[in-house]
């Protein structure tokens, strides 16, 4: 991948897209990383928010200005791409031996006895360590 301009990097960390960016290494997003973009956009609000009280004062529709950025640029991103990301890991439970494997975390797509991220093409440890999940 490309080294990142500016724009692109802010992009990333506040992780404003809704798609894994061309030639992203696999996984891009993790249950950890949608969590912690979400809290850091809803601090950067709540920080904007309160300094507009105090320069400009509450109005009549201030709070429910503050509700609908609360939601719009703070949490609806986030639960968008948990959505994507929970219906990446139903595809890959169903589709990889990695997913039937009681080994395999799906929040962060983590095989626990190497400790590498799991990916469609191959299980990382070539099938050596998979053991059925109990029921």
């Amino acid at each position: 991948m490309d080294k990142a301009s500016g724009i692109e990097q802010l992009r990333d960390l506040f992780l404003l897209r809704m798609h894994e960016p061309e030639g992203a290494e696999h996984p891009y997003y993790t249950t950890g990383s949608i969590i912690g973009a979400a809290l850091l956009r809803v601090a950067v609000i709540v920080t904007a928010l309160l300094l507009l009280n105090e320069r400009y004062g509450a109005t009549k529709w201030w709070w429910t200005i503050a509700l609908f950025a609360l939601w719009g640029i703070g949490a609806y991103p986030a639960w968008v791409q948990y959505r994507r990301f929970n219906e990446s890991v139903d595809k890959m439970t169903e589709g990889t031996l990695c997913g039937s494997c009681r080994h395999f975390n799906p929040t962060n797509l983590l095989c626990m006895v190497l400790d590498e991220h799991v990916t469609s093409e191959a299980p990382p440890c070539e099938g050596e360590a998979w053991e059925p999940k109990q029921s």
